[in-house]
């Protein structure tokens, strides 16, 4: 009996020592996830203060107020992708506008810009153009067009030079 007593006892020494290491290596596991954790949460808000200062060195730099030549390279590329985007979100402002307009003839068909008599009537389509909404000027910075009445480009962002 005390052999089988003994045999217990080693095996429950043996299982209890399995589940205290179990233990610390779930602790030890949980410690690595929190310090990931911390990790990812600090990466992220340097990285957003890195786009900050970015920024502002960007803008500075096309104000003219920091002079780099090692800027310039980075900068024009930057200008180049604003007026893309821009003139890419222009295009789909457009194209919405296009397709919130519905042209009624007169006896209520609705018509497209491409039709020249009405389908259902027969009357002549005479689709009024887009209304000009002023003069314009040059923004210097990027070279876009933009109202003359504006105080900042579009485009670009820059104060407009009066």
């Amino acid at each position: 009996m005390s052999d089988l007593q003994t045999k217990l006892g080693g095996g429950m020494n043996i299982l209890q020592d399995s589940l205290q290491q179990g233990k610390q290596k779930l602790q030890t596991a949980q410690e690595i996830s929190q310090l990931k954790k911390l990790v990812q949460e600090n990466m992220t808000k340097r990285a957003e203060l890195i786009l900050q200062l970015g920024e502002s060195v960007y803008r500075l730099h096309r104000e003219g107020e920091i002079i780099q030549s090692e800027f310039s390279d980075i900068t024009q590329s930057i200008v180049a992708l604003d007026k893309m985007i821009f003139n890419a979100q222009k295009s789909i402002e457009l194209q919405s506008k296009k397709n919130q307009i519905a042209h009624k003839c007169q006896c209520g068909a609705s018509i497209s810009e491409n039709d020249k008599f009405c389908g259902v009537c027969g009357t002549k389509v005479e689709i009024q153009s887009e209304v000009d909404l002023g003069s314009t000027i040059v923004c210097q910075s990027c070279e876009e067009e933009i109202p003359e009445t504006s105080s900042f480009c579009k485009c670009c962002g820059m104060k407009v030079a009066i």
